[in-house]
């Protein structure tokens, strides 16, 4: 499930995220994490189409990517708080639209306890 952009805040990326989602967004951000998160990527400074970050990011964001990092080797955070945090917002948004506990649990393999203790923190 990706969750809205909206609900993840600059001061939520990690200074390292950040500086990344500067040059190619948040989203692009993210998609790094997801795919890469935890790990160490090199960035050419001459990118190729079948190049693995243009195949992940698409070739105009990737060739931001190269423009500004290339040549360096660039570690992306797992950013695993900042993903717990974008998840529970949206579990949140989605309870107060009207999804049902025993829904949300499932769609994020958690158990309904553990949905209604991410609901008690937003009260």
């Amino acid at each position: 499930m990706m969750e809205s952009l909206e609900l993840i805040l600059k001061e939520d990326l990690p200074g390292s995220l950040e500086e990344i989602a500067e040059v190619i967004g948040r989203e692009g951000a993210l998609q790094l994490v997801h795919a890469c998160g935890g790990t160490r990527i090199f960035v050419p400074r001459k990118l190729r189409v079948q190049h693995k970050l243009v195949t992940l990011l698409g070739f105009e964001q990737a060739r931001k990517l190269s423009s500004h990092f290339g040549g360096e080797t660039l570690t992306v955070v797992r950013a695993a708080e900042l993903l717990r945090r974008r998840r529970n917002r949206e579990i949140i948004r989605r309870y107060d639209a009207g999804d049902g506990v025993r829904q949300l649990a499932r769609e994020n393999a958690l158990t309904e306890r553990q949905i209604y203790a991410i609901l008690s923190t937003s009260m």
